[in-house]
C-alpha cells in the first residue's frame, strides 16, 4: 500500500508547505523548515511500514529530498 493522495495533501497543509525535518538538521529553530516545491519533497514514515508504521497523515513527515536522504531509514526496509 502506500500513503494516498488525499494523506499527501493533508501532510503538504500541516507543513505549510515547508520541511518538517527535526531530528537532522541544524537550525537555530530546530526545523530545517526548507521550502518544498511541487515534485522536490518526501513523504517520510516515523514508523516505516515493514515495522508496522501506517499509511496515516498521524505516521508521515513532509521532508526536503536532503533530509530524507539523512534518516537512518531513507532507501532500507527496516524493522524494529
Amino acid at each position: 500500500m502506500s500513503v494516498s493522495q488525499e494523506v499527501i495533501n493533508q501532510l503538504w497543509r500541516r507543513s505549510g508547505g515547508r520541511c518538517e525535518c527535526t531530528s537532522n538538521c541544524h537550525s537555530v529553530f530546530n526545523r530545517c523548515n526548507a521550502p518544498l516545491r511541487e515534485g522536490q519533497w518526501h513523504v517520510h514514515h516515523v514508523t516505516s511500514v515493514a515495522a508496522g508504521g501506517a499509511d496515516t497523515l498521524a505516521n508521515t513527515l513532509a521532508l526536503c529530498i536532503p533530509c530524507h536522504e539523512n534518516t537512518r531509514s531513507y532507501g532500507r526496509n527496516l524493522t524494529r
